[in-house]
């Protein structure tokens, strides 16, 4: 009961910030801001050396240097504030996907991205830190009243919510959903599918479920949007569908809204930052969450871009995560912000349009017909082998890839270890038998060195040219440049509403 009193408390707390102005936003991030830097300074040894000249009751954000993932890893033990915590000993209990939702040493919601920068980042966060993020899409993000009475009237008619995701593993999506407050089940109904196929189960069950909102990866809710637009699937009750984890194309998004009738609810999130945005209700662009989080859009010298120009990645700082400081973390992504407030008239500040890592759609075949292969399911078990680095997979033929891998840094990838694990996954995914894989070990896989992000999976063979017609809607919108691409999710996997 205490837990439930606490979650409506908290959840009233975070709406009655937006009742106010963007100036009790910008005060609460400053003070929060002071503490994080002065916490980390006092209980991180990295940061102790990092911050050693800076004054923490008198800084200037730009005075402390960007820091990007690969460091970070390199000094995981250092930079987390809790001595418990060690890197090894958190890849070894997430080694076992059925983990998920256990409290790492009765406290911690652990999760990882999918190591599009060479490197897998390991997160960490506390109970009060999960509460926070589902008060927050509770009363930000949400088509429900939001008024004291609004929330509270939730307690007495749950919202029913259908969350389809698709792996296994401590992505920052499904931890989001596996480490969320128990006391959050008193005001949703949650129907959480873990896999797209069959599809025909799948809509099977959202039909019997009624759900109100939708929440799934923009892949997905394609394949869903499809099936409305043929008839096959009826959704009646439903008042919002969410994108998480995956950037929205705006051939997408008006497919979408075609077959459901509703604007998209789009997130942009971090696996390290899952509280940054709540997608503004009416579809027209993403809030930054200004009091929890600082995203500073930057050029390739670290320069302030201007709003309404796209910069050329970020550097967020994480103002609630304590345990493992994220201050001024630098991330590969293409943002524009909004030079003027949301027309919605909320006062934080507005994010037009997030570009993340693209990999290409790939069809495969199973049985007598085509398949389109979600990104996720690869990714999925190759991101649990944590000695695997950089890595491309290339599709030599329908249904044959080619695996170029090259370890993490200090790590060792043996052919044989990562064979089992390409077994593993395939058997989980009932793909054994249907897809088969050379593994080619090198030190010759990189990204961009413009931009920074790889394009670990891509196709030298394209989409079949005898689809079904109902097939070749996907198609056609991977052809023109309008294919919904995958993004890590942030976290979100990587990137999500989380």
């Amino acid at each position: 009961m205490w837990e439930t009193v606490r979650l409506v408390s908290r959840g009233i707390c975070q709406k009655a910030v937006l009742w106010d102005s963007a100036r009790l936003v910008n005060w609460l991030q400053t003070r929060r801001l002071k503490r994080l830097v002065a916490h980390a300074k006092a209980h991180s040894p990295f940061y102790a050396r990092r911050l050693r000249d800076l004054d923490v009751t008198s800084f200037r954000l730009q005075d402390i240097p960007p820091v990007n993932k690969t460091e970070l890893m390199a000094h995981f033990d250092e930079v987390v504030t809790d001595r418990r915590l060690k890197l090894r000993d958190l890849e070894d209990f997430m080694s076992e996907p059925q983990r998920l939702g256990q409290w790492y040493l009765g406290q911690y919601a652990v999760s990882r991205t999918s190591g599009t920068q060479g490197v897998q980042a390991v997160i960490v966060q506390d109970r009060d830190m999960m509460e926070l993020l589902f008060a927050l899409q509770m009363t930000r993000g949400t088509v429900f009243p939001t008024t004291p009475w609004g929330i509270v009237s939730r307690l007495f008619r749950r919202a029913r919510l259908a969350v389809i995701t698709i792996g296994r593993g401590f992505y920052p999506s499904a931890a989001a959903l596996a480490y969320a407050p128990k006391a959050s089940r008193r005001f949703v109904k949650r129907l959480w599918l873990k896999h797209i196929e069959p599809l025909e189960e799948v809509v099977a069950q959202l039909e019997r479920f009624r759900p109100q909102v939708l929440l799934a990866y923009a892949n997905v809710l394609v394949l869903l949007a499809r099936e409305a637009l043929a008839g096959r699937l009826r959704l009646a009750e439903l008042r919002q569908v969410i994108n998480m984890s995956e950037p929205l194309s705006e051939g997408a998004r008006a497919l979408i809204q075609r077959a459901f009738g509703l604007p998209v609810t789009n997130n942009y999130a971090l696996g390290e930052c899952m509280a940054l945005t709540t997608g503004c209700p009416r579809g027209r662009g993403m809030h930054l969450q200004a009091d929890w989080a600082i995203l500073e859009v930057v050029d390739r010298n670290y320069r302030p871009v201007p709003p309404g120009q796209p910069g050329e990645k970020v550097l967020v700082t994480n103002l609630y995560n304590t345990v493992q400081p994220f201050i001024r973390y630098e991330v590969q992504d293409v943002v524009t912000l909004s030079p003027v407030p949301c027309p919605c008239g909320s006062p934080l500040p507005l994010i037009l349009k997030v570009e993340g890592r693209t990999d290409e759609v790939i069809w495969i075949r199973v049985g007598d017909r085509y398949q389109l292969l979600h990104p996720y399911v690869l990714v999925d078990f190759l991101d649990e082998y944590p000695p695997l680095g950089w890595y491309q997979l290339i599709q030599t033929e329908r249904n044959r890839f080619l695996l170029r891998a090259q370890a993490a840094p200090k790590r060792t990838v043996h052919v044989e270890e990562l064979r089992q694990v390409l077994e593993r996954g395939l058997k989980h995914y009932h793909l054994d038998g249907v897809l088969q894989f050379d593994i080619e070990i090198t030190d010759d896989v990189a990204p961009d060195p413009r931009s920074g992000k790889l394009r670990r999976i891509t196709s030298r063979i394209g989409p079949p040219t005898d689809l079904a017609p109902d097939e070749r809607i996907l198609a056609e919108l991977e052809t023109s440049g309008e294919s919904l691409r995958h993004q890590p999710s942030r976290n979100l996997e990587n990137r999500g509403a989380a």
